[in-house]
């Protein structure tokens, strides 16, 4: 889930359906948004773009809105970061710590970001950005965020990744416990691409594109293309380090499984992308381990619904 400048749109996390002996027994929410932009960003937003000189009595059609739009545009739709090739594999195995205890969950998403920073670093460098890595909170039952008034399972707000430990205890108490390890990796990983899209000015464009989106429907679009690229860059990271982490077998299985079945079939607000978008995106991003294939802004309608 993540937050907009503005809007009240739902945000990183979608909805997700435990299915049992072909029954549901849990639905549960996995993110939404809202929240103000206070952080320093990685790129200049898109008002300060400075426009062309125009010489003394020369005349121009470009009107002031249409200036921080088409930088905008350029953001989300041309930026450095699908230029740098595959992303480079951490090297890391899933972690070992078990949603057993608040501190084992704590100790489980503390080492997927020193991994997801060990593989993302790079590339954002290599882009021509600045990295800096997310400050991690997990929030014990009862805890209330530092940053966001929000109380989904997992959220990235001013550039903090929260992450709700009571998610995972209950899950790995009542639940599938190889669908609750697939959903925190997933999870944290998709948490972590919004902060990606934070350094790379992504998010900053994609805010200012709701921004000036003509109706609800519009600004709902420009959601679903932000999430389903965090999803797809969380499938990046999977992919990337499949062979270490490693993503194979009945895991990969039920990862699969997992981003199959999280979309707005459960989310009356339409904001995340249905559960066939969802897993074509983060597959995608599986597959081709390069933010180059996350590409959600010049995609088809019909691909992002």
């Amino acid at each position: 889930m993540t937050e907009r400048l503005g809007t009240k749109l739902l945000g990183v996390g979608a909805v997700l359906a435990l299915l049992v002996g072909g029954g549901a027994v849990a639905l549960r929410r996995t993110g939404t948004t809202n929240a103000t932009w206070t952080a320093v960003r990685a790129t200049p937003t898109p008002a300060a773009t400075p426009s062309a000189a125009v010489s003394p009595g020369a005349t121009t059609t470009t009107t002031p809105a249409e200036q921080p739009l088409a930088a905008s545009n350029r953001a989300v739709m041309q930026n450095a970061l699908y230029r740098v090739g595959q992303l480079p594999a951490s090297h890391c195995k899933e972690p070992a710590a078990r949603p057993t205890s608040v501190a084992q969950v704590k100790a489980y998403y503390t080492e997927s970001i020193r991994c997801l920073d060990r593989a993302w670093a790079p590339v954002i460098r290599k882009a021509g950005f600045t990295f800096w890595s997310p400050r991690l909170e997990v929030l014990a039952p009862g805890q209330v965020r530092t940053q966001c008034a929000i109380s989904d399972s997992g959220a990235y707000c001013n550039g903090v990744i929260s992450m709700r430990a009571d998610f995972d205890l209950t899950n790995q108490r009542r639940y599938d416990r190889l669908w609750t390890r697939t959903t925190m990796a997933f999870l944290i990983a998709h948490e972590y691409g919004h902060h990606i899209q934070r350094l790379t000015g992504i998010m900053a464009a994609s805010d200012t594109r709701a921004n000036y989106a003509n109706g609800t429907d519009a600004r709902l679009t420009e959601s679903r293309r932000l999430e389903l690229q965090a999803s797809c860059f969380s499938g990046v990271y999977l992919g990337a380090d499949r062979r270490y982490f490693p993503a194979t077998g009945a895991w990969l299985k039920k990862w699969l499984w997992t981003v199959a079945h999280r979309g707005d079939e459960w989310n009356p607000e339409r904001s995340h992308g249905n559960k066939t978008s969802h897993s074509r995106w983060s597959r995608r991003g599986l597959s081709s381990a390069s933010p180059a294939s996350c590409n959600t802004f010049t995609a088809a309608p019909a691909a992002i619904a």
